[in-house]
């Protein structure tokens, strides 16, 4: 009789358990459609407005797949990259953003890292802009404002904006604007 009383009780237990959702706080679990707050807490979080559309980093959660964030940076000479990945499989999605900036060791304001026309700051893997890849221009802008540095913490933080261009696609520009990220290196 005990018996049946201590597996009655583990079975509601574990049903009752099963029952429970743990709320997911992981970068990936953003809303697309809208833009991350700006933080200085180290959250892996990177998004902008891409031509006006909100544009949130995300990749589905796969063993060995894409993440959402790449990121370098090395302290000794303040080389700095990070790279936000969207991938929507439903949507026909894969694109990329980078930003590149030396010497960062302050916050501040950073000029990108860029050779003229040779440096991809936009790519679109799947097709869907009239060009794959759009790149710096030193003549547009392109800027990072580093708005929280913190060695201690490993976090870096900021805003960016940057007008990209293909030259195989005349008058095509890519607009990036209200760029932000957050992220613990």
């Amino acid at each position: 009789m005990k018996r049946i009383r201590y597996i009655a009780i583990y079975g509601v237990l574990i049903i009752g358990l099963m029952g429970c959702k743990k709320e997911v706080t992981d970068p990936n679990s953003s809303n697309p459609n809208v833009l991350p707050p700006l933080t200085h807490e180290g959250k892996n979080t990177f998004g902008c407005k891409v031509n006006g559309e909100v544009w949130v980093a995300y990749a589905p959660f796969t063993v060995g797949g894409p993440t959402s964030m790449e990121s370098i940076y090395n302290s000794s000479s303040g080389y700095f990259q990070l790279i936000g990945k969207r991938v929507l499989d439903e949507d026909n999605v894969f694109e990329t953003i980078k930003i590149l900036c030396d010497s960062v060791f302050i916050q501040g304001d950073y000029p990108m890292r860029i050779n003229h026309l040779s440096t991809r700051g936009f790519t679109d893997y799947k097709g869907n802009y009239n060009c794959s890849k759009y790149y710096y221009d030193t003549t547009l802008i392109s800027r990072v404002d580093i708005t929280f540095f913190s060695p201690s913490q490993r976090i870096i933080s900021g805003t960016f904006e940057m007008d990209l261009v293909n030259p195989s696609c005349p008058g095509d520009t890519v607009k990036i604007r209200e760029g932000r990220f957050d992220w613990r290196y």
